[in-house]
């Protein structure tokens, strides 16, 4: 039987994106494939569950949800299990599914499309990010994940660049005009490096030549002080 290494279950409200303030189930799968600079996530430690000792964990949690969440690091690292859990726990619970992933993963993404009904996918832009580019990655990905309903997220630094807003904005609406797409200021204590809201403002401007919603969207959870 498949296992997964997760570092934590806990209910919470969601902090980013369009959902902010849904509350949520988070389901945090341990593990990345990417490193980015701005990455706030710490993975101290794990437990391993298989997909039944998951469901057992889902009723101890208390209080009420919209979804449960599967975030990290990056889920779809761990997508068989992903798809054998979602498998069991559909055929007993009636809340949404919500993905959230680097969007890197495509092959990964096919094993788990038909269980998962909200995508929160992230665009790592190159100059944000300090890496190497995803873009046909990023394209392979939202070709699947339009079947569900998507919005698409960048980290925006002080440091990202109107080139990458265009080619992230080129990919979007080669796919699809109806993928709604969230800038997130980074979080950061140190003035130096905050986004200015001119520069989020000119990017919001640009993407909205070419597509539509355009939101900007900060971490809501890190300014409220809730997990």
């Amino acid at each position: 039987m498949k296992e997964a290494k997760i570092s934590e279950i806990f209910l919470s409200i969601q902090g980013e994106g369009l959902y902010v303030g849904v509350p949520q189930l988070f389901i945090r799968f341990y593990g990345c494939n990417l490193s980015c600079i701005f990455c706030d996530t710490n993975f101290d430690s794990y437990r391993t569950f298989t997909p039944d000792a998951l469901m057992g964990e889902i009723p101890e949690s208390k209080g009420p949800y919209h979804s449960i969440s599967l975030t990290g690091g990056e889920p779809l690292l761990q997508a068989d299990f992903i798809r054998d859990f979602l498998d069991k726990y559909k055929k007993f619970y009636k809340k949404l599914v919500y993905l959230e992933t680097n969007g890197t993963l495509y092959r990964e993404l096919s094993k788990v499309i038909d269980y998962v009904d909200i995508i929160a996918m992230d665009f790592k832009l190159p100059s944000s990010t300090g890496r190497a580019s995803f873009w046909k990655e990023h394209e392979k990905f939202l070709k699947i994940a339009k079947k569900r309903k998507t919005f698409a997220k960048a980290i925006i630094t002080h440091k990202t660049i109107s080139g990458d807003i265009l080619r992230m904005a080129e990919i979007v609406k080669k796919i699809s005009n109806d993928i709604p797409i969230v800038l997130q200021p980074v979080t950061t204590l140190i003035d130096s490096e905050k986004t200015s809201r001119e520069s989020l403002e000119r990017f919001r401007d640009i993407l909205k030549e070419s597509t539509e919603p355009v939101e900007i969207i900060p971490q809501v959870h890190k300014i409220i002080g809730v997990k």
